[in-house]
């Protein structure tokens, strides 16, 4: 039973890191399509928040509201969690060459696993810090081209991947404690609403723009079901099997995602560093699933 857990722990945060990865694909045509990245980021979350209503009806008919602490801890997660990640990251885009940001970010699953053990006392394993190490060589390789950048978009990039560190460590905390399209729901519904304040709040030069057109919208769709809600909740059941720490490890395969989605359905080039880097990150995920397998496989024998 541990070894299937595991294995489908590290499936599911595998399909997660997928879907995230195919969010700036789906973004760029909602771009090109006369969006920004107000109205893109506020479209999505609203369009999660109503089909995971949906879902939530069809799959948890008897589930109910968690209590209104539980609520608002749920609800804080996709308002403050969800939203300040992406609002800075967006931001610091602006100014920053997405592959350096790229780069930036992912010293996040280093600090993921240092707080998991600080807070959660769970200890790295050597398998962990080793696949740890291949995967940040491998996304510095892929995407860690030295491009412009100044010291305000650096500084923002590495609040996020701080930010985003304790958004899983919280994650590992609260979404044991209710069912899994309850969560999402309730998740979602909070990043929404606070786009929605933002867009309502913020200066005219970043105000809401949507797509103007169908196709545009069609991308908003694909980003909300295929790189928000499926990914999100793959992520949360994800964490509940395996954990925070190989969670961080298996989520450094998002980059790896962008980069096949930007070489098929952008027209980006596949150069040899981006293959050489694709490889380590695909290899320490692949080594970890298969120490988990062996480790498991001599608990069931033993």
């Amino acid at each position: 039973m541990r070894k299937n857990q595991n294995l489908l722990g590290i499936a599911l945060n595998i399909v997660s890191s997928i879907g995230f990865g195919l969010a700036p694909t789906f973004a760029k045509f909602a771009f090109d399509s006369g969006a920004n990245a107000v109205g893109t980021l506020l479209a999505r979350f609203t369009t999660a928040t109503v089909l995971m209503l949906v879902v939530r009806k069809i799959a948890s008919r008897n589930a109910k509201w968690p209590r209104p602490k539980l609520f608002g801890q749920l609800f804080l997660l996709g308002a403050l969690g969800y939203f300040i990640a992406t609002i800075l990251y967006f931001t610091a885009l602006e100014n920053i060459d997405s592959g350096l940001a790229i780069t930036i970010f992912y010293c996040n699953p280093v600090i993921v696993v240092l707080l998991s053990w600080w807070i959660l006392g769970v200890k790295p394993n050597r398998i962990i810090v080793i696949c740890l190490v291949s995967t940040l060589i491998g996304v510095a390789i892929a995407a860690g081209q030295v491009g412009n950048a100044n010291t305000i978009s650096v500084i923002l990039v590495l609040i996020v991947a701080i930010e985003y560190a304790f958004y899983m460590i919280i994650c590992a905390k609260v979404l044991p404690r209710v069912d899994l399209p309850t969560g999402v729901t309730i998740v979602m519904f909070g990043a929404a609403s606070s786009l929605a304040v933002y867009s309502l709040v913020a200066p005219r030069s970043v105000s809401a723009i949507f797509p103007a057109t169908t196709s545009g919208w069609v991308s908003v769709v694909m980003l909300a079901v295929i790189a928000t809600v499926i990914p999100t909740a793959t992520l949360y059941a994800g964490i509940k099997l395996i954990g925070t720490g190989k969670t961080a490890v298996i989520q450094t395969f998002e980059p790896v995602s962008s980069i096949i989605a930007g070489v098929i359905f952008l027209g980006e080039p596949l150069t040899v560093p981006r293959i050489v880097g694709a490889t380590f990150v695909v290899g320490a995920v692949g080594v970890l699933a298969a120490a988990e397998s062996r480790s498991t496989a001599q608990i069931i024998h033993q």
